[in-house]
């Protein structure tokens, strides 16, 4: 009678394990996240409606290399928790090399505030007269726990002719991230503009100072003997 009383139990729980293990088995759905950075002509935060800050469809700017450090090369996104801790996430991904990404959006930026269509990137090949080298090394780019966006870079600007060291500076900049999904690489979007902005401005300063030494070269000088009363 006992024996009896339990088997519908059994039975129950036989079923439920079945069911259990169904739901366990049956595909789960992705939820991966995938993220890129965008350049200003796309309206990143403070970059809609971005006015060159020069026309030279003649120049010539080549960028790279950008060199980053080795714990963002890969496609999880990185947050620093600390300042010796990263949290790799499980479902946010890059959808394709950071360094690529950023490069890129660079490149873009670069050409819209410096009003040419000729960017390069590294390595280049030929003959190709270039005016300025642009070379970026990345030391820190990625939110920070309490929502901040931040990159540290320095770059450095050359001759595009002989290679000599024009300009170089250290950026050190910061943006809020959003509340949505897409906040951090937005975020970080604006930290690539900002160093996009310093790097066009400097360039357009060069450009200004090489071009008043020619035309000062180019003033004829009267001769002495004109001179002469």
């Amino acid at each position: 009678m006992m024996t009896t009383g339990i088997r519908p139990y059994i039975a129950a729980l036989i079923w439920a394990l079945i069911f259990a293990g169904c739901s366990v088995l049956a595909p789960q759905p992705d939820r991966t996240q995938y993220f890129i950075l965008t350049p200003m002509s796309e309206g990143s935060p403070g970059g809609a409606s971005q006015q060159p800050i020069a026309s030279s469809s003649e120049l010539v700017i080549a960028v790279g290399p950008i060199k980053f450090p080795g714990y963002l090369g890969r496609s999880e996104v990185v947050t620093r928790s600390a300042g010796n801790r990263l949290e790799v996430s499980d479902q946010k991904r890059w959808g394709e090399r950071l360094d690529k990404n950023f490069e890129n959006v660079l490149c873009e930026n670069l050409s819209q505030l410096l009003g040419t269509q000729r960017v390069i990137t590294f390595p280049w090949y030929g003959k190709a007269r270039i005016d300025y080298e642009v070379e970026v090394r990345v030391e820190r780019f990625e939110t920070t726990s309490d929502g901040q966006s931040r990159l540290s870079a320095t770059w450095t600007i050359r001759n595009g002719q002989d290679g000599t060291e024009l300009a170089t500076n250290r950026l050190t900049t910061s943006t809020p991230v959003g509340g949505d999904d897409s906040g951090g690489s937005a975020a970080l979007s604006h930290c690539v503009a900002e160093l996009s902005r310093e790097i066009a401005a400097r360039i357009v300063e060069l450009k200004g100072r090489s071009m008043k030494r020619t035309t000062t070269r180019m003033v004829p000088i009267p001769r002495a003997s004109k001179l002469a009363v």
